[in-house]
Order: C-alpha cells, then structure tokens, then sequence
C-alpha cells in the first residue's frame, strides 16, 4: 500500500471515529425525576404583612373593590336555586338572562334567532339576596369563565334532553321550551307555543361546558352546527343587569306536570 493510500486511508478512519463519538455526545440522554422534596408553609396571623407590597397593591385593590361594588340594579326578591324542587325564580332569572342577552347577538352575526336556552344547575353558585345588585354579584353567581355557544340540535336530540331532565330531576335552568309531562313520561315539547319536530333544527344557547358533554349531557354532542358567540356568561349577567332598573324574574313553568 501506498504511503499515500496510508494516510488517507488512517484520515478517513479519524473522520469516522470522530463522527462517532460527535453523534453519541450529541444524543439526547433520557432523565428521570428521582426525588421531590417541599416544604409546609402555614398561612396565618402570625406572618408579618409586607408594607411594601400591600402599599404597591392598595390602589389596584381599590379600583378592583369599586368596580366589584358597583350598583347596576335592584332584586325585590330573594332568589336561591333551591326554593322549589323543579324550577323557580332563580332558574328561570338564569336561563332568561342568558337567552335574551345571547340572542341579541346571536340574531344581528347570523340573521337567525335562538329558540330556546339550557344551562346547568350546578352552574349556579350562589344565591341573589333582595336588595342591590352589583357586579360582583355577577362574579357570585358565575365565578368560572364559561362561555356562550349556540347549538343547532334536532328535535330527537331535544327529546333526549328532556329525557334528562326528568330522569336526573334536576332542575336545570330552562328559557323558551315547555317540557309537559304526564305520568312520568313525557307526553309533549313545546318550543315558541308549537310541538317540536323531532326532524328539525333547533337553535339553542348554553356553556361551552354542556356543549362538550359536561354533566354526562351528550345529547349535545350530536348538535348539527356550532356558534361559538366569545361572549362570557358572567359578562352576560353584568350586561343583563346593567340594563335593568329592577329584575323581575319570572315564575312561569318550564316544565309542567299534568
């Protein structure tokens, strides 16, 4: 072999070798978390307040506290989701004020109307007292940060929900249908004073929770359409609230027992 042939030959193994070893270093190296450690930290009056940061943080706790406390109407009545077994002022308030509010929009972005509103009782968390109504009421009663949807849901899956409802017996807030029953069964679904099709479409709002299937509802999931409105419910209430003078929640049945 030739002296040249040599020490090409020894170049290239070197190119090889230090690829190689190149090509290992760069490989990524698999890590494991072996050991977590914490510490308990007790919260109470024994920790000293830091004036410096309760004095940054005063003005924004102010501003936060006056808008919370803004007054935007008046509840002649005291309004708890469990005033009656099947529907009451509270679940109807809840529905109604979603429904006209999602409709205003929902009407002038896509021409069309929603006929009817279904939201969840667990949704509710807390009571509206007789007196002012602020907007941290609206935090109260809707302290997550769900949205508006409108669905487009055939009639079959309607008669679904309406199974639901009577099956769980839970009184979920309802605005512009009328589940009657009778026997236990359900006997009709009126939707804007007319029985419903159970071929045709409906357009209803409710959270974007329900709309997934939340609370095992997934009859929702079979929905035709989708509109998400970007609209938060609580924005909604605030809304709702700011254009009433005093709220007048109605004590009409959503569903009625024969």
């Amino acid at each position: 072999m030739k002296k040249n042939s040599v020490s090409k030959h020894f170049f290239n193994v070197g190119i090889g070798i230090s690829c190689f070893l190149l090509v290992g270093a760069c490989t990524p190296q698999k890590k494991a978390i072996t050991k977590i450690k914490g510490n308990y930290i007790e919260i109470n009056q024994n920790i000293i307040d830091n004036t410096a940061i309760d004095s940054f943080l005063t003005p924004y706790r102010n501003h936060i506290e006056k808008d919370l406390s803004k007054v935007l109407a008046y509840n002649p009545y005291d309004l708890d989701r469990t005033e009656a077994k099947w529907q009451n002022k509270m679940t109807n308030f809840y529905a109604d004020a979603i429904l006209e509010q999602g409709n205003f929009i929902f009407e002038k972005r896509y021409g069309k109307k929603i006929d009817f509103c279904m939201l969840n009782y667990g949704g509710i968390r807390a009571t509206i007292p007789k007196g002012s109504v602020t907007t941290r009421t609206a935090f109260d009663i809707m302290p997550f940060e769900n949205s508006a949807i409108v669905l487009g849901l055939k009639g079959s899956a309607v008669y679904e929900m309406a199974q639901y409802i009577l099956t769980n017996k839970v009184a979920h807030p309802l605005s512009g249908i009328e589940i009657i029953v009778k026997d236990d069964t359900i006997k009709d679904i009126k939707i804007n004073q007319k029985s419903i099709d159970k071929n045709t479409i409906y357009y209803f709002i409710t959270n974007d929770y329900l709309a997934k299937g939340g609370d095992n509802m997934t009859f929702f999931l079979k929905a035709q359409t989708s509109y998400p409105l970007d609209y938060k419910l609580r924005n909604m209430f605030i809304n709702y609230f700011t254009a009433k003078d005093t709220l007048t929640p109605s004590t009409q049945p959503r569903i009625i027992f024969e």
